[in-house]
């Protein structure tokens, strides 16, 4: 019996010492799970306290994006507006279509900026029997475009206004314009001679008494369609491309060199084309490469027993599907005129056969 009793206390002890070392144990356990569940809790407020500041980071960063935005906004309302601004002085000092078609009555100007406002400009002007049609390109689009082909007429405005159509070649007014950009830069005293003035002309002045022309450009091209046999019923017809000199304002600058005029005797249904390279210059068709003046000459051909109305809409498909997809990337002008011409008078000099092949740059 007295074993019984002492093993039973044995087992009771041991049993005791168990459950002690378990609860210890568990107590142990139960500490230290209480300390990760007390640092998860103040992770949690350091989280909370991060997220609260990120919130008001990120209020004042939506603030601040507001009031860029509302910025933006105002800048680009005032530059819409000073965009529709331009256009209305371009509107004033470009000549209106009306006073063109009074003119001449069968015409088109295809001009189709690049972007909202573009750098090529035109101007027509009329003193007795003599008309002036001009065009040219700034050499920059957008507003900044925009802006130079508004100085350009002006400047052309100017010149127009004291001389004498009659006794001055068009060769003599583009050395007046380069004469105004000479003045400026020579009044700045930043300007560099390096410096470009990319900006190209061409000037034609039709003497509508005498059925003759002057023209002059500066990296500005002609384009006249005449008949290849005039006064026979034959209707084959030619294009003359007249090519002007190839300085613009900025390389003649240093020269001083004066722009050549020349003098052609005009036809009956002769017709004038004036541009700026915007056309010429877009690339296309399987091979990528420029639409070029050898095709430009090429589709007056093709398209010249239509009136100018309707050979506008032609070009405009022309340039359409030589385009493709891709993208223009330049402003575009093209002025077709038709000449009314009474008398048949000598024909143009046979051009030179050796020209400039067309160069893919």
């Amino acid at each position: 019996m007295i074993y019984i009793i002492i093993i039973l206390s044995v087992l009771l002890a041991v049993s005791v010492f168990l459950l002690i070392k378990e609860r210890q144990k568990s107590t142990k356990i139960k500490s230290e799970w209480q300390k990760k569940l007390d640092e998860a809790e103040n992770d949690i407020k350091v989280l909370s306290s991060s997220v609260e500041n990120c919130k008001s980071q990120i209020s004042k960063s939506e603030r601040r994006v507001s009031e860029l935005k509302g910025i933006v906004d105002s800048q680009k309302f005032r530059m819409i507006e000073m965009v529709k601004n331009l256009t209305v002085v371009q509107k004033t000092v470009f000549s209106g279509r009306g006073y063109i078609k009074s003119l001449f009555p069968d015409y088109f100007v295809l001009d189709v900026p690049f972007e909202n406002a573009g750098g090529d400009f035109y101007k027509f002007a009329s003193k007795g029997d003599y008309v002036l049609a001009a065009c040219g390109n700034s050499g920059v689009s957008g507003v900044n475009g925009l802006i130079m082909g508004i100085l350009n007429v002006v400047f052309l405005s100017e010149i127009i206004e004291r001389v004498d159509l009659s006794t001055i070649p068009a060769g003599r007014i583009l050395d007046m314009l380069r004469g105004k950009y000479a003045h400026l830069a020579e009044s700045n005293n930043s300007y560099r001679h390096e410096d470009d003035f990319p900006v190209n002309f061409t000037v034609c002045i039709i003497n509508q008494k005498e059925h003759t022309l002057s023209y002059a450009g500066a990296y500005g091209s002609m384009c006249l369609l005449r008949k290849s046999y005039p006064g026979t019923n034959r209707r084959e017809v030619d294009v003359h491309e007249f090519r002007g000199d190839r300085m613009n304002f900025a390389v003649s600058f240093g020269r001083r060199k004066n722009y050549t005029s020349e003098t052609i005797e005009l036809e009956k249904d002769d017709k004038l084309y004036i541009k700026t390279d915007g056309f010429v210059n877009q690339r296309g068709g399987s091979s990528g490469n420029r639409f070029g003046d050898i095709y430009f000459r090429q589709m007056l051909m093709k398209h010249s027993s239509e009136s100018m109305s309707e050979q506008m809409q032609s070009f405009k498909n022309e340039f359409d599907k030589w385009r493709g997809n891709d993208t223009r990337a330049n402003d575009i002008l093209i002025i077709g005129l038709a000449l009314k011409v009474k008398a048949v008078m000598k024909p143009i000099p046979a051009e030179p056969t050796d020209l400039d092949p067309e160069i893919d740059e």
